[in-house]
């Protein structure tokens, strides 16, 4: 098996969410990743030519994630607020294929910190529904759509590998896949390990942070266990951090980082990315081989 290129989530050095992304991807480089996950947000979609050359003067890779508003909830009982969501996706999709990223995560299900008061199954079958249209839409360019598993205090919908396992039965498309984050299981699951093994071909992406959302290496995650199940199941897409570190900042506040969780920004950025490469970058192909 090649080893895994190892990304970090651009917010991580930025201050506002509409601030402009590609003007950080220098400081990813700088640190050592190869790859960068951007966010999809709505001025975003008329950048790509930009995004793409910014990428390709740094040796960057793209990945590309997403999130859905309220006017844009495909789990919503109304037929037109669902066609909305789905088309929205659907653009978010044309846009990743654009920039070559293999896969458009987030949370692309409902609303980010959305808990409705009606109905969550029905929420969750008409969010399976919708999705099998865009995961269509997504095996037509080449992306796969994942699904991010997010804890409990951020959404109704799923919170497991297992629960996320049962909505991609309803979706029923192979297009469709799981979007692992280690924070988000040191929550809600028993062993880490055997969910990665429980995701299996399904995992589309993954990322990592520290139990306590600071960076990889920094908590109490058994990070030899996660790169041996990694390993396990033939995992080869980037495995990518994702934090956002500073609670005077919007994206910190926004996060709920209510303390620094990084004390120098670009060193630990720089050791967070040897840390991965060395734990869950997995193993180089041998000689000879591909």
């Amino acid at each position: 098996m090649n080893g895994r290129d190892v990304g970090i989530e651009i917010f991580y050095f930025m201050d506002r969410w509409q601030d402009d992304q590609v003007a950080y991807f220098s400081k990813a480089a700088e640190c050592g990743y190869t790859c960068v996950e951007i966010s999809l947000m709505p001025h975003v979609h008329e950048q790509s030519e930009r995004i793409a050359a910014e990428a390709a003067k740094h040796e960057l890779a793209i990945l590309c994630a997403t999130g859905l508003t309220p006017d844009l909830d495909v789990s919503s009982p109304d037929t037109t607020v669902r066609r909305a969501g789905i088309e929205y996706l659907k653009r978010c999709l044309s846009t990743a294929a654009a920039l070559g990223s293999p896969i458009m995560g987030g949370v692309t299900y409902a609303p980010w910190f959305a808990f409705p008061d009606d109905d969550l199954e029905a929420r969750r079958h008409r969010s399976a529904e919708s999705l099998r249209e865009v995961a269509g839409a997504a095996e037509a360019v080449g992306v796969d759509l994942c699904v991010e598993i997010l804890n409990r205090f951020e959404t109704f919908m799923f919170n497991t590998v297992d629960q996320a396992n049962e909505y991609l039965d309803l979706v029923d498309h192979p297009s469709a896949k799981i979007e692992l984050d280690t924070f988000h299981m040191s929550m809600e699951e028993s062993d880490l390990a055997a969910a990665v093994r429980s995701a299996g071909e399904r995992l589309g992406y993954f990322q990592c942070a520290a139990n306590n959302r600071a960076m990889p290496g920094k908590g109490h995650i058994d990070w030899a266990a996660i790169g041996a199940a990694l390993d396990d199941i033939a995992y080869t897409r980037p495995v990518v951090v994702e934090t956002f570190p500073n609670p005077d900042v919007e994206t910190g506040r926004t996060t709920h980082a209510f303390r620094p969780l990084v004390g120098d920004l670009m060193a630990e950025a720089r050791e967070a990315a040897d840390f991965v490469k060395t734990h869950l970058g997995g193993a180089p192909a041998a000689e000879g081989q591909e």
